[in-house]
């Protein structure tokens, strides 16, 4: 027994070790929580702001008057090498700081909401606790409504023109094994390629390639044209890629099963993520690539 303790010990001594760095790291915040902490909603508070910035500034009165500048304490501490009773002792001492640090955190909310005129305790401790210990986490994302992106006038030329310019990785391709490779255009030439065929639809009603089969080749002309005179609408100094029309009017607006599902089951996530405000949804364009399985997300 007297072994098994010492061993016990000697393992719990090299992970102390191992990890000490850690314990003389300045804490520091993310990009994103930097940006929430930063944000005038929760500094100009009125009685139409959502409880959401009235927990927020209670954090931030919390850090500025109580911790030195620190977040709240979070009671989640790591796996670690430890004898049992010695690892719940710890998390108990943990438990017991987030509590005095939330209770805190409470009353400079209730403060908050009295100094517009709310009722103390309207937002509740459940919900203050949600935020404040999940703080690390914490990120804020302002969509555009589609007829911003839909407007040229509206859209920043500087970040469209960034994105295009941006550097992919080449894919890989066995030509023996798989024939000739794909077209591999960036995911940014494919949404604005289908955006010409959605204003291909609305002069002709129908979708391009969807006509009969003598007409394929007046579509690819008609919808190269099109998202022509779209890039200059945009600023857009690239130019089109010919073989995004040319698959476009191909494929006649098909939708294949697999590509339908993928895009569904990743706008039906997009739907419980706003409807149960956990975790984050995409800042505004999601493009799915079915021939290469990529994706990325747009804002511009």
């Amino acid at each position: 027994m007297a072994m098994m303790i010492d061993c016990c010990y000697y393992d719990d001594l090299h992970w102390q070790v191992r990890n000490a760095h850690k314990a003389c790291a300045k804490p520091t915040l993310t990009y994103e929580l930097t940006k929430v902490l930063a944000d005038d909603s929760a500094k100009k508070l009125t009685s139409n702001t959502k409880p959401f910035w009235f927990v927020i500034h209670g954090i931030i009165k919390f850090m500025e008057k109580d911790s030195q500048g620190f977040l709240p304490v979070c009671a989640s501490i790591p796996d670690m090498t430890s004898l049992p009773e010695m690892y719940v002792k710890l998390q108990k001492l943990f438990r017991a700081r987030e509590r005095q640090d939330l209770d805190k955190i409470t009353a400079h909310v209730n403060a908050a909401l009295e100094s517009v005129g709310k009722e103390k305790g309207s937002i509740s401790t459940d919900y203050i606790d949600r935020i404040a210990k999940h703080i690390r986490t914490v990120s804020t994302v302002r969509c555009q409504k589609i007829e911003t992106a839909y407007d040229a006038k509206q859209s920043n030329a500087d970040d469209l023109n960034e994105i295009f310019s941006e550097w992919e990785e080449p894919k890989k391709w066995d030509v023996e094994a798989d024939g000739p490779p794909p077209i591999q255009p960036k995911n940014i030439y494919w949404y604005f390629g289908m955006r010409a065929a959605e204003r291909f639809r609305t002069k002709k009603g129908r979708y391009p390639g969807a006509g009969k089969e003598e007409d394929v080749g007046d579509d690819t002309k008609a919808l190269t044209e099109i998202m022509t005179t779209m890039f200059k609408e945009y600023h857009i100094q690239s130019k089109i890629e010919p073989a995004i029309c040319q698959e476009i009017v191909r494929f006649g607006a098909k939708e294949i099963h697999n590509t339908a599902a993928m895009v569904g089951g990743v706008a039906s996530q997009m739907c419980l993520k706003l409807i149960v405000k956990q975790f984050t949804p995409f800042d505004n364009i999601f493009v799915f690539n079915g021939v290469h399985c990529t994706s990325n997300v747009y804002k511009f």
